[in-house]
C-alpha cells in the first residue's frame, strides 16, 4: 500500500502505540530497564529545529534508505506508516548526536544528522517512532528531565532484537501523505526525457536527468529528492552540486545552474532544445528559471567551467559541439535562420551587411552556445574565406565597356592618397544570405576589386567606388578595421565625405575624358 492513509487503512490497522511518547528517568528504571531495555540520550530538546514537519522528516528517512540501498519501500500497517530499506542496518551509536559524521561527497545525505532530527520532528507532532534494524530495536522518545522546570530531550530505548537485514522505520499513528512523488526513484522511466553523466562517479556513475513534469508541477530534485518547485516546462534531477545543511536549497545557487548546464550540454533532441533556446535569449522570449527574469539574476550556466564528462573525459562543451546540428536546427526553428549568435557588438553592422542579424544571448550561456550555434564571428570569417577566392580579371580580357568603367574607377581612386590598385574581379557572394558582392576593399593593400557585372554601368561603378573608398578613408581616420567595416558610423560618415568629393570632381570636369567612353 502507498499514498495517503485512508479511513479504510485505519479500519484495517487500528493504531494503539505500545510505548510511551515521553519518559522520566524514574519510569525507565522501574518499568523498562528490568525488561532489558537500555537508554541512550541523543541530546537536542523538543524545541530544536521547529521548522521541520512531516515532509522534512519523511524526506530524511527516505534519504537514509537510498544511501543505504539505492531504493526504499513504504506502506501502512497497524502502527501507521512504515519506510524500509535492505541496507546494512543502523547502529545505536548512529543516533548519538555529537560532531557531525560527514558522509562522502557522493552521498545524498551529508551531515549524518537527518534521522535524529526527523525522529524529533515526528515526536513533536505527536507520532511515535519505532525502528527495527539489523539485530536491534529502538523506540525514540522524549526523556523528561528536571532542570529549573521540566525539559524534554530526545532519547531512545533499545535492545538487541530487530531484523535479519535492513531497517524498517515505523511512524506510529501517522496517517498522512507518503510524499512518494517527491522522490525521483518513484518516477516511471518513460518520464526521463534525457540524461547526461554528472560529475558524481561513486559509488557508481550518476546521471543528471531532464524529466517530464507531472501535470502542471515542475520541480528540481537534488540527488533523487525534491528540492523546490520551478516555473519551467521541465523537471530536473541533478547530482553535481552541494546542498545547504538544512537541505532547503543549494549551498551555492550558481553551482546548481552549472549542473543544469552540464545536463543541457549533452541534450541532442531538437524538440527539447526548441523549448530551451527561447528562454536563453536576451531578453528571454519565454520566461523560465533557465533564463533570467526581473527577480532572478542567476541563470543556466553553459561555459568552460562546467568541466568534463567523467565517462568520455571530454569537456561538456565538446558534447555540445558534437550535437551542434541539433542545436542549430532548434535555433533556426525558434530564433530564425537569419539570426546568428552575437559575441561582439562591434560586428553587428558587418553582420547586417552580410544579410544576417545578431541575436544577443544571456551571459551564462553565450560561451557554451558558441560551440553549437553559428556566430557573428563565424559569418565574418566565412566572408573573409569567400572573398579570398575573388579572382582578378586582367584588363585585356575585359570587354570595351567594362574597361571604360574601370578606367573611370581608377581615375576616381587616384584622387585619394595611399590607394592601392583598382581591378575588375570575379567576386563570390560574401555570405549565403546575399545574392552578390559588388566590390571588395582590402585593408592591408588598399586594393579595390569591382565585380565584372557592376562595370556594365558607370553609375553603378561610381556608387561602388564611393562605398569602397569610404572603407579606405575611415580606416585612415580610425586606424581600426572594425570601425571602418561596413555600415559602422565611421564608414557612414566617410561615405558622405567621399560622395561629396567625387560629386565636386565630376562637377568640375575632372573625369570628362573617362566619361566620354562609358555607358551609363
Amino acid at each position: 500500500m502507498s499514498g495517503r492513509y485512508s479511513p479504510e487503512h485505519k479500519s484495517l490497522f487500528p493504531v494503539s502505540p505500545k510505548f510511551p511518547h515521553t519518559l522520566t528517568h524514574e519510569e525507565y528504571e522501574t518499568k523498562w530497564k528490568p525488561h532489558g531495555w537500555r537508554l541512550i540520550v541523543i541530546g537536542p530538546t523538543a524545541t530544536w529545529r521547529q521548522d521541520w514537519g512531516d515532509w522534512e522528516a519523511i524526506r530524511d528517512i527516505v534519504q537514509n534508505c537510498l544511501d543505504e540501498s539505492e531504493s526504499y519501500q513504504y506502506g501502512y500497517d497497524h502502527e501507521g506508516m512504515w519506510i524500509a530499506d535492505k541496507g546494512k542496518g543502523v547502529a545505536v551509536s548512529d543516533f548519538l548526536l555529537g560532531p557531525p559524521k560527514l558522509k562522502p561527497d557522493y552521498a545524498r545525505g551529508k551531515f549524518g544528522e537527518g534521522m535524529k532530527i526527523a525522529a524529533l520532528a515526528l515526536l513533536r507532532k505527536g507520532h511515535g517512532v519505532h525502528i527495527n534494524t539489523t539485530r536491534r530495536e529502538l523506540w525514540i522518545i522524549f526523556l523528561e528531565q528536571k532542570v529549573n522546570g521540566k525539559v524534554q530531550t530526545l532519547a531512545a530505548l533499545w535492545k538487541p532484537n530487530g531484523t535479519a537485514r535492513g531497517t524498517r522505520f515505523n511512524i506510529v499513528g501517522y496517517q498522512g501523505h507518503s510524499y512518494a512523488e517527491n522522490f525521483a526513484v518513484n518516477l516511471p522511466r518513460s518520464d526521463i526525457l534525457a540524461e547526461v553523466p554528472s560529475p558524481i562517479t561513486a559509488p557508481k556513475q550518476r546521471y543528471n536527468q531532464l524529466i517530464r513534469p507531472r501535470g502542471a508541477r515542475s520541480v528540481i530534485y537534488a540527488r533523487d529528492i525534491y528540492l523546490r518547485e520551478i516555473n519551467s516546462p521541465f523537471s530536473y534531477n541533478l547530482w553535481g552540486f552541494a546542498l545547504a545543511p538544512d537541505r532547503h536549497g543549494p549551498a551555492d545557487e550558481t553551482a546548481m545552474y552549472q549542473d543544469m548546464g552540464r545536463l543541457w550540454a549533452g541534450v541532442n533532441k531538437v524538440s527539447l532544445l526548441k523549448q530551451l533556446i527561447p528562454m536563453l535569449t536576451d531578453p528571454p522570449k519565454v520566461a523560465g528559471p533557465e533564463g533570467h527574469n526581473s527577480t532572478e539574476t542567476r541563470v543556466l550556466q553553459i561555459d568552460p567551467w562546467i568541466g568534463r564528462d567523467p565517462v568520455s573525459g571530454d569537456q561538456y562543451l565538446t558534447m555540445m559541439y558534437t550535437n551542434r546540428h541539433y542545436w542549430q536546427q532548434a535555433w533556426d526553428a525558434t530564433v530564425g535562420k537569419r539570426k546568428v549568435l552575437q559575441t561582439d557588438r562591434t560586428l553587428d553592422s558587418m553582420v547586417t551587411h552580410l544579410g544576417y542579424e545578431s541575436q544577443p544571448m544571456q551571459s551564462g550561456v553565450r560561451e557554451g552556445l558558441k560551440n553549437a550555434i553559428k556566430t557573428d564571428a563565424d559569418v565574418v570569417q566565412e566572408m573573409s574565406e569567400r572573398l579570398d577566392e575573388a579572382e582578378r580579371i586582367p584588363d585585356h580580357k575585359l570587354p570595351t565597356r567594362h574597361l571604360a568603367s574601370l578606367k573611370l574607377a581608377r581615375a576616381i581612386a587616384a584622387d585619394f592618397r595611399n590607394m592601392g590598385p583598382v581591378h575588375a574581379g570575379m567576386i563570390p557572394p560574401a555570405s549565403d544570405m546575399v545574392m552578390r558582392t559588388a566590390g571588395l576593399y582590402e585593408f592591408g593593400t588598399g586594393m579595390i576589386k569591382i565585380s565584372a557585372d557592376i562595370l556594365d554601368s558607370a553609375q553603378k561603378t561610381v556608387a561602388v567606388m564611393v562605398h569602397e573608398l569610404a572603407h579606405h578613408v575611415a580606416f585612415k581616420q580610425t586606424l581600426s578595421i572594425e570601425q571602418a567595416s561596413d555600415l559602422t558610423p565611421a564608414h557612414a560618415l566617410a561615405m558622405e565625405e567621399v560622395a561629396g568629393r567625387v560629386f565636386h570632381a565630376l562637377h568640375n570636369g575632372a573625369y570628362d575624358e573617362e566619361l566620354e567612353l562609358v555607358s551609363w
